[in-house]
This record gives C-alpha cells, sequence and structure tokens, in this order.
C-alpha cells in the first residue's frame, strides 16, 4: 500500500551513525501501528477518522480512493495508520473498479432488463441488458462508475457479473 508521512524531523528516521569511531546507533522504537476500519462509502467519499492517542488527539483524513493496507505515519506520537476496508453488503472493490453480482433467470437473460444499481454516494446506475447477449459468468463493464482513482478525477468501472439461475 501507500504510505503518509506527517510531522517534521530527521528524514533519515533518527538512523544515527555507528560503527568505527561515529556516534552509537540510537534505538527507535517501533512505530505502533492502529487499523482505520474504513466503509466501502468511506473510502469512495473521502472522510475524516479521530484517534486518542495517549492524550493526543489524531486526526486522519481518509482521501478519495485510498485502498486497503493504504499506510499514515505520525510521528509524534510515532503511530502507523492502515487503512482497513469493511465488507460492503452488495458490492464488492477490484483495484479501481466496483463489482455487482446480479441474478437474472434464463427468460430475463434472453428478453433483457432494466437495472438499477445503488452507488456509494447515494446516486443510481441505471443500465439496461436489451440487445446485449447476456450469459452465466458474463460481465458489462460501465465505464466511469468505479472507486476515484488516486490524483484525479478519473474513476474506475462499474462491472456486472451475472449469474443466471433456471
Amino acid at each position: 500500500g501507500e504510505s503518509f508521512s506527517f510531522g517534521g524531523g530527521d528524514p533519515f528516521g533518527g538512523m544515527g551513525g555507528g560503527g568505527f569511531g561515529g556516534s552509537p546507533r540510537r534505538r527507535v522504537a517501533a512505530p505502533m501501528e492502529h487499523k482505520i476500519p474504513c466503509t466501502l462509502e468511506e473510502l469512495f467519499m473521502g472522510c475524516a477518522k479521530k484517534f486518542k492517542i495517549s492524550n493526543t488527539v489524531l486526526t486522519v483524513d481518509v482521501r478519495k480512493g485510498w485502498k486497503e493496507g493504504t499506510k499514515i505515519k505520525f510521528e509524534n506520537p510515532a503511530i502507523t495508520f492502515i487503512v482497513q476496508e469493511k465488507k460492503h453488503s452488495f458490492l464488492a472493490r477490484d483495484g479501481d473498479d466496483l463489482r455487482w453480482q446480479c441474478k437474472l433467470t434464463r427468460a430475463q437473460s434472453i428478453k433483457g432488463v432494466a437495472l438499477t444499481v445503488p452507488m456509494l454516494d447515494g446516486t443510481e446506475v441505471k443500465v439496461s441488458t436489451k440487445g446485449e447477449r447476456v450469459y452465466h459468468g458474463g460481465a458489462m463493464a460501465i465505464a466511469g462508475h468505479g472507486m476515484p482513482i488516486k490524483g484525479g478525477p478519473a474513476r474506475g468501472n462499474l462491472v456486472i457479473e451475472f449469474k443466471i439461475t433456471d
């Protein structure tokens, strides 16, 4: 994942010299690690999370599109926050894409149906399968309706995966 550091100080992390004639190395305690549980909606929209760590309140500004495993480092106190993605009830993240499973009967897959997919920001994506070749295990990608891509306004795809039942 990515890492972000906050706070000033020695760019070499206090790794003093050592060895022959140098000053002795200081032991730097490993930073504490703390998981930041985030819903898919929070990772989609961005949010602020506050944590109280030994009488200090730290705010982590979770940015749009951050992924599970993203690390945010603070130096005072020495702590690393790690983004942890919570499971969503009907959407799954796959990189920058969002996946949604759509169950259709064989008759619906042949005839075609109008689908409405609720999105993480409260909007809906409307899609028709009429005239499309829909089969079990097949998928349809809707460009620009996935997760925000870090560093710009672009977004991944919404991928609708079809499961056909009898």
